[in-house]
């Protein structure tokens, strides 16, 4: 199944943090595709730095909540900490669109609530795979064109 995962950085060496989380990626995702680098504003959240983002995209055959579970443990492992909502982190790996799946529980969201409306997701993942589509929300490429206009 196609697994859309967003990922970002902004505390210590923000690249290297990145490639260390793809290569966890590559463990879990068959015919990995990863999105150049972009360096992002933050949005939400208190006075942090910018954050590098990109996009992988991938094939998967576990469940969306067991590669959910393999995703937050990939944070733990790499000294994520979740004290404050939408602070600085050394990683965040998100999962954003499963296929057509769409589940809403307490654990998982999909697609990703957020995503349509996040050029920080949009962007790379049009620059890797510009047919994408999050399920209820419509193309990425339509997506980005109505974030752009809203300017």
């Amino acid at each position: 199944m196609k697994a859309v995962v967003a990922l970002g950085s902004n505390l210590g060496n923000c690249k290297e943090n990145l490639n260390i989380a793809i290569n966890h990626l590559h463990l879990i995702l068959d015919n990995l595709i990863v999105s150049p680098y972009t360096q992002t504003k933050p949005v939400g959240g208190p006075k942090q730095d910018d954050f590098i983002n990109a996009v992988a995209v991938g094939q998967c055959q576990l469940s969306a909540v067991d590669l959910l579970t393999k995703l937050l443990s990939t944070e733990e492992q790499m000294g994520r900490v979740r004290d404050i909502k939408w602070g600085p982190r050394v990683i965040d790996l998100d999962l954003i669109v499963y296929g057509e799946q769409i589940i809403n529980s307490d654990f998982l969201k999909l697609p990703h609530p957020l995503a349509k409306s996040r050029e920080f997701v949009l962007t790379p993942w049009f620059a890797i795979d510009p047919e994408g589509e999050i399920p209820g929300a419509g193309k990425i490429k339509s997506l980005l064109a109505s974030l752009n206009s809203q300017r």
